[in-house]
C-alpha cells in the first residue's frame, strides 16, 4: 500500500514492514520506546522522500538480513532510487513515421539553408547594425559584453575596411555609431573622407561611449 493515500502515516508504514519482514527482531530493537512516539519521529525523517523513492528502499531490504536502523533505511531509499532512475531505459513517445513527401520538403529546407550560409561572404555590418539599433532583434537592451563585442568588430580591420569600402550613403548612415566606436579606441575620423561632400545630413545622435 502507497504511504501517502491516507490511510496510515508513513512512520506507521514502515514500521508495519519492518515487524512483516524481521518480527521479534525488529521489536528488540525498539522495547524500551514507545511505538507511537517511535511512528511519529520516522514520519517526520521520511516525510522528504517521495513515494517511489520509500517504495524503492523497501523492496532493497531483501537483502538486508538485520533490521536497519532508521538513517540505513533512509541511504537505501536514496541510493536504490538513484540506482532505478539510473538503470531505466527512457521511454519514448510514439512517433509518427513522416511521409516520403514531407521528408523531401524538409531536406530541400536544409539543402537552402545550407547553401545560403556556403555563398555568404563573412561581413562585420551586424555590428554596425546592431549598435545603430541600440538594442537586440527581440528589443532587449545591449548587455555591456554585446556591445564591447560589437565595437571590437567595428574597430578591427575587417571593421574599418566595411566602413571605408562603403558607398556614400552607407558611411553616411553608419558614420556616428562608427565615430563613437573609434572614440573608446582614442581615435577619431578623418576631418574629410572621400566623398564625404556628397554624403547626406546625419541627424541620428552618436550613441554613447560604453560604461
Amino acid at each position: 500500500m502507497c504511504p501517502t493515500d491516507g490511510t496510515e502515516t508513513r512512520g506507521e508504514w514502515l514500521f508495519r514492514h519492518m515487524l512483516t519482514l524481521y518480527g521479534s527482531r525488529f521489536l528488540a530493537m525498539w522495547r524500551d520506546v514507545d511505538s507511537d512516539d517511535l511512528k511519529r519521529a520516522w514520519s517526520q525523517r521520511l516525510r522528504g522522500l517521495s513515494p517511489e523513492a520509500l517504495r524503492a528502499g523497501l523492496e532493497a531490504l531483501d537483502g538486508v538480513t538485520h533490521p536497519p536502523m532508521l538513517p540505513e533505511f533512509l541511504e537505501l531509499c536514496r541510493e536504490s532510487r538513484a540506482q532505478r532512475v539510473a538503470t531505466a531505459a527512457p521511454k519514448l513517445d510514439a512517433l509518427t513515421r513522416a511521409s516520403p513527401e514531407v521528408v523531401e520538403a524538409n531536406l530541400q529546407r536544409i539543402h537552402e539553408a545550407i547553401d545560403a550560409i556556403r555563398h555568404r561572404k563573412p561581413s562585420p555590418q551586424w555590428a554596425f547594425d546592431m549598435m545603430l539599433r541600440g538594442c537586440g532583434r527581440n528589443g532587449a537592451p545591449l548587455t555591456y559584453e554585446t556591445r564591447r563585442v560589437s565595437i571590437d568588430a567595428m574597430v578591427s580591420p575587417a571593421g574599418r575596411a566595411f566602413y571605408a569600402q562603403g558607398t556614400a550613403e552607407l558611411r553616411a548612415k553608419y558614420r556616428a555609431v562608427f565615430e563613437a566606436a573609434l572614440r573608446t579606441r582614442g581615435e577619431k575620423l578623418p576631418s574629410r573622407e572621400p566623398g564625404e561632400d556628397d554624403e547626406p545630413v546625419i541627424e541620428r545622435e552618436a550613441i554613447h561611449d560604453p560604461v
